[in-house]
């Protein structure tokens, strides 16, 4: 956010973007800070070749003890907090320092110690508390190296999958209604990047410039540059994604290469066939397969049972309507069991349904015949009383 966070706390205050030097000094002097708080702390790995930054973001998980914000102040030193609005007290807190307690007493420029020195500059310092470990390493992931993360997103989003902080999930339209359409495939980043043919030991190794993690998406065995675009929805709101921007014209360059070369059009490739392969190349490859094919098929009997199981077919069957429909329904409920129903054929079910309106009939006449026996004491006791 680089301050603006606290523009109505610290109205007479500023909070510069900080050289790299500065930025570092800081980092380095807040880790410890944290560390004996959480058990994971950690700032995912910067865009390479940036400039300068706004803020300094720490991600952690696993207290060590009840932790709250306020603890997390003390512990940073911090001036000003504003809190996460998570009731669970997770999510991004914000706190302002004053860069003079942060930085050495001798950074790298003349320019940048004047400014660190001044008692009205600060830094925002975000702490984003995480629900777990594998939470965590996600977070550190997909955040790493500027827009990177979002740069993979596009390309799972090119083979019909969606990645993001949470892992790799499908869509499945075979889980609708009765499930959400997007099942999870994993939540190991190691384990989806192996799936898209992609270096966890390049990733490690880190990277020095923007070109050289286009080049690492590129080596993807899913890369296909014409298959790439930023969704219409998107543009504006990325628009002040510097990285994120200089991918697609650098991508845009190569499939225009590719499509020269090619002899190819320039207008996206029909990929149906290739999305349904992958889709099911990937339920194999993270085990899901099984799980998948059971709600799908639990979703199909849903469906199935849906569609002859209901009050209109009851009532086309028995010429019944209102309660009556209502009153064998759950007659059929009590005493087959909706799981022997969806197990049923058209015809099956029928016939039960048939066999339950003689019984119910049956059970109308004896209330029936009830109701006149009472109705009949009642007028043997009224005329004794005349």
């Amino acid at each position: 956010m680089g301050g603006k966070a606290f523009l109505s706390l610290l109205p007479d205050t500023t909070f510069p973007r900080l050289a790299p030097a500065i930025y570092a000094s800081s980092k380095s002097s807040l880790l410890p800070r944290l560390t004996p708080l959480f058990q994971y702390v950690g700032v995912p790995h910067e865009a390479p070749e940036k400039q300068d930054y706004g803020d300094i973001d720490f991600v952690v998980a696993c207290p060590n003890a009840s932790i709250g914000h306020e603890e997390i102040k003390n512990a940073l030193g911090a001036n000003v907090c504003i809190p996460s609005a998570q009731s669970d007290g997770r999510g991004t807190h914000h706190f302002a320092m004053r860069l003079a307690d942060l930085v050495p007493s001798q950074p790298a420029g003349a320019n940048e110690q004047a400014t660190a020195e001044a008692s009205d500059v600060y830094v925002q310092v975000d702490v984003n508390i995480r629900k777990d470990a594998q939470d965590w390493k996600n977070i550190m992931f997909f955040h790493a190296y500027g827009d990177l993360g979002m740069i993979m997103g596009r390309l799972a989003a090119s083979v019909g999958l969606h990645l993001g902080e949470l892992g790799l999930k499908v869509s499945s339209q075979a889980l609708v209604p009765t499930y959400s359409p997007t099942f999870e495939l994993s939540t190991s980043m190691p384990d989806i990047m192996s799936f898209f043919g992609l270096s966890m030991d390049r990733w490690e190794a880190g990277f020095a410039t923007q070109h050289e993690t286009f080049e690492w998406i590129a080596s993807s065995r899913f890369y296909v540059p014409c298959q790439i675009s930023i969704p219409a929805s998107r543009a504006k709101s990325r628009s002040n994604r510097s990285m994120y921007q200089a991918y697609f014209h650098w991508n845009d360059a190569r499939a225009k290469a590719t499509a020269q070369n090619d002899g190819l059009s320039l207008q996206k490739q029909e990929t149906n066939d290739t999305e349904t392969i992958i889709r099911q190349e990937a339920l194999v490859f993270f085990g899901k397969q099984e799980e998948h094919n059971a709600l799908a098929q639990e979703n199909e009997r849903r469906l199935r049972v849906k569609a002859m199981w209901n009050g209109r077919k009851v009532g086309e069957w028995t010429s019944w309507s209102g309660r009556l429909v209502g009153r064998l329904m759950k007659f059929m409920r009590q005493s087959v069991g909706e799981q022997k129903i969806g197990e049923m054929t058209e015809e099956e079910l029928k016939q039960h349904v048939l066999q339950a309106k003689e019984t119910i009939e049956l059970q109308l006449a004896q209330e029936q015949q009830a109701r006149e026996s009472v109705q009949a004491d009642v007028n043997v006791n009224t005329s004794d009383l005349e």
